[in-house]
């Protein structure tokens, strides 16, 4: 299906990363496959001051979550992974994991939907991950931990794992989750050399998260951090020889690589995250609400220190790539032009999002890795 030139974002199915992937340059958007994890809160209402968060019904939550991926992935193919979430379609003859009927109404909208699994998963999950297999026929995407690589018994588990459901790896889209950066986890080479039958999987993947929690710790004002998830994969792949598989890039873009999700009625800080060749440009900001300080009577700035973020980054070309480079450089641009718009947390989000996979979606394709 694809090759090391090939990029697999992982993300989480937020209003944020939908329109991210939907606004990418359809160049981009040929070189990348997305997993796409859905989190609890996507079958829940939004809580509010007066009211608690409420399930929401699956069917027709599943529907409209349909139609979103349709009008971000088209017919292309992505990867969907439903392990943060328990939900059960009621049938007359019992229920139906929400995975299974995902890929039932996906089929109505010609969706080519690839399901994801680990060695671990409940019975309940890996019966529909059968199901979608066996109907479908694109296979699987296994997704594993470092620790269940470099454990005694991996080998087997992954005969049994393949037995179960009658498939050769040749079917398998295999990814290796570092999660977030762990300096104590086996390295790349360790992890490769533990696989059994290393080219016979389908494709192969790498994935890790080096973006920090959140910007707590970072004070107002401007700071860089290394891309150290981009840069370990870049120096991997250059000093393996031709005779060892090299795997694609995966990342979890602009967040935090433990999915956690984000505290109710939280004050997030005007800030901009913007991807660079080696780099995050944080630009922090103060939060929104509040004063400046306990026995201050100064109001803290508000959204307009998005406008001076933008225009810093813009009059910067060393920095800015272009409004031309991605929706979400021309997004910038239009907020270093607009002083009455500012945004929202969630669209300068979207935008960082559809920079950095623009961003190193090109710098994996300039690479030319075979």
């Amino acid at each position: 299906m694809f090759g090391p030139s090939h990029y697999v974002p992982i993300l989480r199915w937020k209003h944020a990363e939908r329109f991210a992937l939907r606004y990418l340059q359809e160049g981009e958007r040929k070189r990348i496959t997305p997993l796409i994890e859905l989190t609890p809160a996507t079958f829940n209402s939004r809580k509010t001051t007066k009211r608690e968060a409420l399930p929401l019904d699956p069917v027709q939550v599943i529907h409209q979550e349909s139609r979103n991926l349709l009008e971000a992935c088209g017919n292309l193919p992505f990867f969907l992974d439903l392990r943060h979430v328990a939900v059960d379609i009621a049938r007359i003859r019992g229920k139906l994991h929400a995975l299974e009927y995902f890929a039932e109404v996906g089929r109505s909208y010609k969706l080519s939907l690839v399901p994801v699994t680990g060695l671990f998963r409940s019975k309940a999950y890996q019966a529909s991950v059968a199901t979608i297999v066996k109907e479908d026929k694109r296979g699987l995407c296994l997704r594993l931990t470092p620790a269940e690589v470099m454990d005694a018994g991996f080998t087997e588990s992954i005969k049994a794992l393949l037995n179960s459901l009658h498939l050769t790896e040749d079917a398998i889209h295999l990814l290796v989750d570092y999660e977030a950066n762990n300096p104590a986890a086996p390295d790349l080479s360790s992890l490769l050399a533990a696989i059994p039958n290393l080219r016979a999987w389908q494709t192969l993947s790498m994935a890790s998260g080096a973006f920090p929690p959140d910007l707590q710790g970072f004070q107002p004002g401007n700071r860089r951090i290394p891309r150290s998830d981009w840069l370990t994969w870049k120096h991997a792949v250059s000093q393996f020889e031709n005779r060892i598989r090299k795997p694609s890039f995966s990342d979890y873009t602009i967040q935090y690589g433990l999915y956690k999700e984000p505290v109710e009625r939280s004050n997030p800080s005007v800030s901009v995250r913007y991807t660079l060749d080696e780099e995050w440009l944080i630009m922090r900001g103060e939060a929104v609400r509040g004063k400046g300080t306990s026995d201050s009577n100064e109001t803290r700035p508000g959204r307009e220190q998005w406008h001076g973020h933008a225009q810093l980054l813009c009059d910067n070309r060393d920095l800015f790539y272009g409004e031309s480079f991605s929706w979400g450089d021309a997004f910038i641009r239009e907020r270093s032009l607009d002083r009455n718009n500012y945004g929202s947390p969630e669209i300068w989000l979207r935008a960082g999002i559809n920079h950095h996979m623009t961003v190193v979606s090109r710098q994996i394709a300039s690479l030319g890795v075979a």
